[in-house]
């Protein structure tokens, strides 16, 4: 399928091409987000999403209700050997951040001090986790605790300190706090339960547990044969565990992957490096966004891909390559009980938002190549809420 000039203004596709006789075309625009739904003949079902490309912005996630985010953030000089009093810090925030906005930082920062009563606020700022704990134990709102932990990032910021879990603290926060909104806008007649999902993914689960099963029964076989045995149901196995482990990639940044053992002369094509174990996608949907890096750690995954050295990660049945995401997605549905890539996918986003789980979705974006909003519109189906 190839989509030419997505126009977010106007709502309109200049043109769409697509392989095969077609059964069935949706087209849908939401707000920044453009989806295209194809059936063919054989009623295999194909699913994009597009985003509205945006020029990139630092997002300090530290925006309170009230207060508008600083354009730049400048980063204060102080000598490393000089006691840092609050007074200081009060005086560094008003020098470098509007009034009201300075006000209600300095009123995190006085807070978390007063507790500590550390007479050095650098000294004060060694104490990030403690910092973290004190804020969650206080405040019971996750707005609160995210305005809080987000206030503090600012001095963290001023002064130019490492703060990597107060960080991942935000993060987490702004992806429970996203959740927590989407689930006040969701209609629960269109929606599945999460039980269902699991069904599925624990199907696909044992699924993956028998091929495991019947693969390693060639353990006698030496390393060098192989890729005598890089056959279906070792091909199948591969994308099935890429896809549990580590998301469900699009099948066209798939079906034309090499195995190699070296990144020379791989420059323009997607392929996995059985020395590196590290899956490169070059080229994706959002390839503007730069390549995609996925580290393998999977033991029994990385042996199955050893399999196909120098041979691609899925071919058909006559050892070439698939024309396309369609074809692949026929295949794979016929041989797991007819579900088809997108099908997963939205399984596993799904539990994956149902259990809060911020650094697995943070995994998915990377790798699905959608954003948080995107997940929550167009994958979170399995999120019944019972009213």
């Amino acid at each position: 399928m190839k989509i030419s000039h997505v126009n977010f203004c106007t709502k309109t596709v200049d043109n769409i091409e697509v392989c095969g006789i077609l059964k069935e075309i949706k087209c849908e625009f939401h707000d920044n987000i453009f989806k295209i739904t194809i059936m063919n003949n054989d009623e295999v079902v194909v699913e994009e999403v597009f985003e509205e490309q945006k020029v990139e912005e630092v997002v300090e996630h530290e925006v309170f209700e009230e207060v508008i985010a600083e354009p730049s953030e400048k980063v204060i000089e102080e000598p490393v050997n000089k006691k840092l009093t609050i007074a200081d810090v009060k005086n560094i925030i008003y020098e470098n951040i509007s009034k009201n906005t300075a006000e209600t930082y300095f009123r995190s920062v006085k807070q978390v001090h007063d507790n500590f009563k550390e007479d050095d606020v650098r000294e004060l700022l060694k104490k990030e986790n403690e910092i973290i704990e004190f804020i969650e134990t206080k405040y019971d709102k996750l707005t609160t605790i995210k305005n809080k932990l987000c206030g503090m990032l600012k001095v963290y910021n001023l002064l130019n300190l490492e703060c990597t879990q107060l960080k991942c603290k935000i993060d987490h926060y702004m992806v429970s706090l996203s959740i927590e909104e989407d689930k006040k806008k969701e209609n629960p007649i269109n929606k599945r339960t999460v039980e269902e999902a699991e069904q599925i993914v624990n199907y696909f689960k044992n699924e993956l547990k028998t091929m495991e099963e019947e693969l390693f029964d060639d353990e006698d076989i030496p390393m060098s044969e192989w890729n005598r045995n890089w056959d279906k149901d070792a091909q199948l196995y591969a994308i099935l565990k890429i896809y549990l482990n580590h998301g469900v990639l699009r099948p066209s940044e798939l079906i034309g992957l090499k195995i190699t053992d070296t990144d020379e002369g791989c420059d323009k094509i997607n392929y996995y490096n059985i020395t590196t174990h590290e899956l490169i996608i070059h080229n994706h949907k959002n390839d503007r966004k730069g390549t995609k890096n996925i580290e393998i750690r999977d033991v029994n995954l990385r042996r199955v891909l050893r399999k196909g050295l120098n041979q691609y990660l899925v071919t058909n049945q006559n050892g070439e390559l698939y024309s396309s995401s369609s074809s692949f997605g026929k295949m794979f549905k016929s041989r797991f009980n007819d579900y088809n890539p997108y099908d997963l996918r939205k399984c596993v986003s799904s539990l994956a938002i149902s259990e809060g789980n911020t650094e697995k979705i943070n995994m998915l974006e990377r790798n699905q190549g959608h954003s948080l909003n995107t997940i929550l519109k167009n994958y979170n189906t399995y999120n019944k809420v019972d009213v």
